[in-house]
């Protein structure tokens, strides 16, 4: 959709998310995750913010997390306002077109990032979601939102919700963690990588040279069939 520079709105109208910049040592207690999920539904309501729905994968789920399924319809009516000039840029036969986009602090915030000194003065980021880099090519990546992606979420906001503790001077394994961690945690089939790799690739072909309006949704079930396929074996 092309977009009128009279739409261009200053940057002081643009508030940016965060959550803190902290000194070790720090241990989440489930007090923060409330505060977390508090500001992301705040700016969850910012007109940008349905760029998150558009994502896929972990984002387009703590989006829904936060507004429900019923926002989905709102997707589709178009761009906001702050897509000039904040969002993505792209130029198409010599026009160019706008779309909403989040910044890297944004992405960040809605997975419930913190920024953590270490002790060498370097910065760690700990999240209570996993961060777009930690879920592509996980094992739960499969290319749509499977049931199994929804076992996941549901029984890891239940260990949010019930394990972590109240107390910063207790221990429990349900808290923030690095990227590294996150890696390693969503693993599961070791497979689904590469399977996912050689579909994309024969998707990525028959689209290119056969692909019709009727055959492409046809590609689109069938894809998702032999993904579900795949993870309930």
């Amino acid at each position: 959709m092309a977009v009128p520079p009279s739409t261009w709105r200053p940057l002081s109208e643009l508030r940016t998310y965060s959550l803190r910049y902290l000194q070790p040592p720090f241990k989440a207690v489930y007090a923060d995750y409330i505060t977390y999920e508090q500001y992301c539904h705040e700016f969850m309501k910012e007109d940008r913010a349905q760029a998150a729905l558009l994502c896929g994968g972990i984002l387009w789920r703590l989006a829904l997390h936060s507004l429900g399924f019923d926002i989905l319809p709102s997707v589709l009516i178009g761009i906001s306002q702050d897509a000039v000039p904040f969002g993505q840029m792209l130029s198409l036969n010599g026009k160019t077109h706008f779309d909403d986009d989040l910044s890297e602090e944004e992405v960040d915030f809605i997975c419930g990032t913190y920024y953590v000194y270490t002790n060498n003065g370097c910065i760690e980021k700990l999240s209570w979601w996993p961060r777009p880099q930690a879920w592509a090519g996980s094992g739960l990546d499969v290319g749509f939102w499977s049931s199994q992606c929804e076992d996941w979420f549901q029984k890891h906001l239940e260990n949010i919700c019930q394990g972590v503790s109240c107390h910063r001077d207790s221990s429990d394994n349900n808290g923030l963690v690095n990227n590294t961690c996150w890696k390693q945690g969503l693993k599961f089939n070791a497979a689904t990588k590469k399977f996912k790799k050689n579909l994309d690739t024969a998707c990525s072909n028959f689209l290119t040279t056969k692909a019709s309006g009727k055959s492409l949704f046809c590609c689109l079930l069938y894809t998702s069939d032999i993904f579900s396929a795949f993870m309930d074996d």
